[in-house]
C-alpha cells in the first residue's frame, strides 16, 4: 500500500509514519514549520528523534496550500492520504488567523482536489474535539458541533468540505477527532510540556479553570489509531479517537507534581475564553469499527513523557 502523510514530520504524523512504514510505502510531505517556539537547530534534533525508526520513507518539503508541491507528492500515486498538516493548537491560529485559517481550509481543499484527480482510495482527515465546542461526558460523533474558537471552526469547515467532495466525487474518507494529544516528541509550548517545565523548576503552575476536563490522549495511542483507521475497510464515517477518560487540569498538574517530586503550587486564574468546557468523548464507535484500543492511562503516559524529557533536555 502506498500512503501519503501530509504533516508527516509533525508530533503525531511522525509516529503514524513510523507505524505504517514498517509494512507500507510511505511518503511524507511537510513544510517543517517551527511555529516560532524552537530554533532551527532544536527543531532539527527533534525531527531526527521523531524519525529514528523510519524505514525507507520518502520525504517532500512543501506546503499543502501549494499545488506544485502537492503535485509532486501525489506523483507517487498514493492509495491513502492522511491529512495532519495544520498548526498544532488553537492559540496560534487565534493569534494569526490570516495564516492559520487558510492553512487548515485551503490546504484541505488542495489535498482533496488532488485526491480526486489521482483517484485516491481513502482520505483520512484529522480534525479535533474542538469542533464540539462545550461538551459533556459521553459525547458521540453525531452530537451538535458548535466551535467557540477559530481553530475549531476551521477544522469543522475542513470536515464539511471533506464530506461535500466525497458526495460530489465519490472520494472515501474517515474523519478523526482526537483530543489533548501529548507525549514524547511534543513541542514545548503546549499544556503538558508547560506544566512539566514549571514543575521541574518548582515554579507555580497556572490553571485556566482547574475543574475543566480534557480527554488527554497519549501520542502512541492516537497515532496507532489513525493508522488503524487508514488501513481499515471502513469509510465515510467520523470517529472520536481519545483515551476515553478525561481528567481535570488540576488532576493533570497534581499528577505531574507527584511524578516529578515538585514543590510547585497551583494558581487557578479561571476559565480561558479561547477554550471550551470539555469532558470524556465516547470512543465506542472507533472500538467497534476499527478495533481502536488506547493502552496508556494518563499517569503511564505522563511517566513515559517525563522519562523522555530527562533524556533529551539538560
Amino acid at each position: 500500500m502506498k500512503i501519503l502523510i501530509a504533516g508527516g514530520r509533525g508530533f503525531i504524523g511522525s509516529k503514524v509514519a513510523e507505524k505504517l512504514c514498517q509494512e507500507h510505502r510511505v511518503t511524507v510531505m511537510d513544510s517543517q514549520e517551527d511555529y516560532d517556539v524552537m530554533s532551527r537547530e532544536e527543531l532539527k534534533k527533534l525531527y531526527a528523534w521523531r524519525e529514528r525508526n523510519w524505514k525507507n520513507v520518502s520525504f517532500i518539503t512543501g506546503d499543502v496550500r501549494d499545488k506544485l508541491n502537492c503535485l509532486k507528492a501525489f506523483s507517487t500515486r498514493p492509495d491513502i492520504v492522511i491529512h495532519l498538516a495544520t498548526w498544532p493548537r488553537a492559540k496560534v491560529v487565534n493569534d494569526d488567523p490570516a495564516v492559520g485559517v487558510p492553512l487548515i481550509i485551503n490546504g484541505t481543499v488542495n489535498l482533496l482536489w488532488h485526491c480526486v484527480k489521482f483517484r485516491v482510495k481513502k482520505f483520512v482527515y484529522i480534525s479535533s474535539s474542538m469542533v464540539y465546542g462545550d461538551f459533556v461526558d459521553g459525547t458521540k460523533e453525531d452530537a451538535k458541533t458548535k466551535p467557540m474558537n477559530l481553530y475549531g471552526e476551521a477544522k469543522l469547515a475542513g470536515e464539511r468540505l471533506t464530506k461535500l467532495i466525497s458526495k460530489k466525487d465519490g472520494l472515501n474518507y474517515i474523519i478523526i477527532r482526537p483530543s489533548g494529544v501529548y507525549g514524547p516528541g511534543d513541542l514545548p509550548d503546549r499544556v503538558v510540556p508547560k506544566f512539566f517545565k514549571k514543575a521541574m523548576a518548582n515554579e507555580p503552575i497556572t490553571l485556566h479553570n482547574g475543574d475543566n476536563r480534557v480527554d488527554f490522549t497519549y501520542r502512541q495511542d492516537a497515532a496507532y489509531g489513525i493508522a488503524q483507521a487508514a488501513l481499515s475497510d471502513q469509510s465515510n464515517i467520523s470517529l472520536n479517537m481519545t483515551a476515553g477518560n478525561a481528567a481535570s487540569l488540576r488532576t493533570l498538574a497534581e499528577t505531574i507534581i507527584d511524578i516529578t517530586g515538585s514543590k510547585s503550587e497551583l494558581q487557578d486564574v479561571g476559565m480561558h475564553e479561547l477554550y471550551p468546557q470539555r469532558g470524556t468523548l465516547d470512543i465506542s464507535r472507533a472500538r467497534q469499527l476499527i478495533g481502536y484500543n488506547p493502552e496508556f492511562t494518563l499517569r503511564q503516559g505522563l511517566e513515559s513523557y517525563y522519562d523522555w524529557i530527562r533524556q533529551h533536555t539538560g
